[in-house]
């Protein structure tokens, strides 16, 4: 596994000056930067821009508990749209972090329907890390294949100059790591993953279509989890956040090779201005006869999870030590 070597410096081209760069997820938050993210620094915690300018915050795993003013601030001094973060004081979703926190991982510790397709992908799968060169030119092809059986598209991840990019981002952060199932030369499935700060962070996980039948995703899966198993400098292993969107078969999968769910209320704060325009039954009502005339249309199935986070976090009422 790949050694803790903090990195501090944030890219120029963020935008924003960082006041306190040692912050846990300043070195995700400095691949963010190299991507050409904004990075921000608030309620005592990194954000980094997401999709549709949205800031959220990092690391993924660590609620936070911000007074309502300090969100409010946040989002009229950014100018993001809005603003989303995990909580165990404020009212929002239901959501949750997949983590694995435990040693001793092997085969006993995957569900027994997983287990023979592990052993599968071990018979014809090395894993190993994933060089500069074939992330760049292999990997392009995994993230198109797996993009369209998702039903969805970033260009970060599809168009060949965003991709170099984000590969040569990676080389200048040394918590950032790739990792591949390889059958011989072609890379059929690769991880991006961060360590930082005790924690083993999944990123992204993309496969070739061609080669889902020898099940390059369940050996890479696996040893990645084991490997930080057995690495004491670890706390755990996360694999993502509960998402926005249904993925099918997403959470059976991470759950299956033992990961659970840590409990996190997703909360969703629109700016002032949007919320006053979006956050309303008349607009949410719209949205929900679109979702039933285009079920699969991905965006809308984003816009109606939003709306209904913002909607449930504004009607949280306040205690009385002003917090949510």
């Amino acid at each position: 596994m790949q050694s803790e070597q903090p990195i501090y410096t944030f890219a120029s081209n963020s935008g924003v000056r960082v006041a306190s760069p040692r912050l846990p997820g300043a070195g995700l938050a400095n691949f963010f930067s190299l991507r050409g993210r904004r990075i921000t620094e608030a309620c005592g915690v990194l954000w980094h821009s997401g999709p549709n300018r949205f800031l959220i915050s990092l690391p993924y795993q660590q609620p936070l508990d911000p007074t309502p003013q300090e969100i409010q601030d946040l989002l009229r001094s950014s100018g993001a749209v809005g603003v989303r973060f995990p909580s165990q004081h404020w009212r929002g979703m239901a959501g949750g972090v997949y983590v694995y926190c435990g040693r001793n991982y092997d085969l006993k510790s995957v569900h027994i329907k997983h287990r023979p397709r592990v052993r599968k992908g071990q018979q014809i799968f090395e894993v190993r890390r994933v060089e500069e060169d074939d992330l760049r030119h292999q990997g392009l092809q995994l993230n198109r294949e797996t993009m369209v059986r998702q039903g969805h598209y970033d260009p970060e991840f599809g168009e060949g100059l965003q991709w170099a990019r984000f590969v040569r981002a990676m080389r200048d952060c040394p918590e950032i790591g790739a990792f591949g199932a390889f059958d011989g030369k072609r890379l059929s499935a690769y991880m991006i993953t961060c360590r930082e700060y005790g924690w083993l962070n999944i990123l992204h996980q993309m496969s070739r279509q061609d080669d889902l039948k020898s099940f390059p995703n369940h050996a890479l899966t696996f040893w990645i989890t084991q490997a930080a198993s057995e690495d004491p400098s670890l706390q755990g292993v996360s694999y993502g956040s509960v998402p926005l969107i249904s993925i099918e078969g997403l959470h059976e999968y991470k759950l299956r090779f033992g990961y659970q769910v840590l409990p996190r209320t997703c909360v969703i704060v629109l700016h002032p201005q949007l919320d006053f325009l979006l956050n309303n039954r008349l607009v949410r009502g719209g949205v929900r006869l679109l979702r039933h005339l285009r079920p699969h249309d991905q965006r809308l199935e984003m816009m109606e999870t939003v709306l209904r986070g913002a909607d449930l976090t504004s009607r949280g009422k306040l205690k009385e030590d002003g917090r949510c």
